[in-house]
C-alpha cells in the first residue's frame, strides 16, 4: 500500500527501494508461510531465501522502469515473467498444503486443510482470469477491482491475525488449569496395542512408501481410527514424522555400530525404507543437523543418542 500511493518516490525518497523489494517478495512469504503453518518441522531454506531475494531484485528493476518505458518490449518481457513468478509461487502455497494433507494426524488442521486449498485456489484463479483480460485488452486494472482487491486481502489478514493473536484476561496468581488429555476408546486402545506390538517388531516402517491406509490394513483396522491412535495415543502430528522417527532411529543405530562401517549408506537408506538416497539424506539431516556420512565420523558407538520427537 505504501508503494502504490501517490508521490510515493516523492515521499520516500531512497527508501522506495527496498519498500518495493518487500512488496515484490510477497508471493514467496504467502508460499513459505503456508508451508511453515501446516507442517511441524518447516524452516527457511537456502532455496526460499535466494527466491524472495530473486523476487525482489526483479521487482525492483521492473517497477523502476516504469511508467516511462512501459512500451518497452524488454520491459513488457520483464513485467510478464515477473507477473508469472508471483502467480506461481502463489499457486504453490495451496499445492503444498494440499499434498502434505494425506500424512497430516491431527483433525483439526486436516478440516483447515480443506477448506484452504479451494478458497486461496479460487482466488488465484480469479486473479489470473482478470489479468488475461486485462493484458489482451491491453489496458490497465480497472480501479475498483485494484480497490476490492486491497478489501480482501486486508480483511483476510485481519481474520488471520484475530485467530493467532487472541486477548484473553489471565489470573497470574491462580494456577493454570491443565487440559485432560484425550482418552482413547476401547476400540483405539486395541489398535494401538497392535500398533506398538507389530509396527516395530515387525519392522512394518521399512515398507517402502508405506501409507497410513496400507498400514491401517495391515493392522486390521479404519484410517481414521489409525490416525487418531497415532495422534492421540503417540503424540505424532504427521504420519511422515512417525515414519521418520522409527526409521532414522534404525538408520543411526546402524551408522554408529563400528562393525558396520563396511556397510554402504545407500543400503542402510534402503533397508529402513527409503527409495533413494536423496530423501534419505535431507530427512537425516533434518533430524540430527549432520549428514549421515557424518553422523558415522562422529559416532561409534551402537547406541547413538537419538532424539525422540513427535
Amino acid at each position: 500500500m505504501l508503494t502504490s500511493m501517490p508521490g510515493a518516490d516523492r515521499i520516500f525518497g531512497a527508501f522506495i527501494y527496498p519498500l518495493t523489494a518487500l512488496c515484490s517478495t510477497h508471493p514467496v512469504w504467502f508460499w513459505i508461510c503456508a508451508r511453515v503453518l501446516f507442517s511441524d518441522r518447516a524452516t527457511l531454506r537456502t532455496s526460499d531465501v535466494i527466491c524472495l531475494g530473486a523476487m525482489g531484485v526483479a521487482g525492483v528493476l521492473y517497477q523502476s522502469q516504469l511508467p516511462a518505458d512501459s512500451t518497452d518490449t524488454a520491459v513488457r518481457v520483464l513485467g510478464v515473467a515477473f507477473a508469472a513468478s508471483g502467480l506461481a509461487f502463489a499457486c504453490l502455497a495451496p499445492l503444498t498444503v494440499y499434498f502434505g494433507m494425506a500424512g497430516d494426524l491431527d483433525l483439526r488442521r486436516r478440516q483447515l486443510r480443506q477448506w484452504f486449498v479451494p478458497v486461496v485456489s479460487i482466488y488465484l484463479a480469479a486473479v489470473l482470469v482478470t489479468q488475461a483480460i486485462v493484458m489482451f485488452q491491453g489496458g490497465s486494472t480497472p480501479r475498483t477491482l485494484v480497490l476490492l482487491n486491497l478489501v480482501v486481502i486486508d480483511v483476510a489478514a485481519a481474520i488471520a491475525l484475530s485467530t493467532f493473536v487472541q486477548l484473553r484476561v489471565v489470573n497470574w496468581i491462580a494456577a493454570v488449569d491443565i487440559p485432560p488429555a484425550v482418552a482413547l476408546s476401547r476400540l483405539e486402545e486395541s489398535v494401538l496395542e497392535r500398533l506398538n506390538r507389530r509396527f516395530v517388531a515387525e519392522r512394518l516402517y521399512a515398507r517402502e512408501a508405506l501409507t497410513i491406509a496400507q498400514l491401517a490394513t495391515l493392522l486390521g483396522t479404519q484410517e481414521h481410527v489409525l490416525r487418531r491412535v497415532i495422534n492421540q495415543g503417540l503424540g505424532f502430528r504427521n504420519f511422515n514424522d512417525f515414519l521418520h522417527t522409527h526409521r532414522l532411529k534404525e538408520a543411526a543405530g546402524r551408522l554408529g555400530d563400528p562393525q558396520l562401517r563396511r556397510i554402504p549408506v545407500l543400503t542402510i537408506a534402503l533397508e529402513v525404507g527409503y527409495g533413494s538416497i536423496g530423501p534419505f539424506n535431507r530427512a537425516f539431516k533434518e533430524r540430527f543437523g549432520v549428514t549421515p556420512t557424518e553422523y558415522r565420523r562422529q559416532n561409534s558407538t551402537p547406541h547413538a543418542p537419538f532424539p525422540e520427537s513427535a
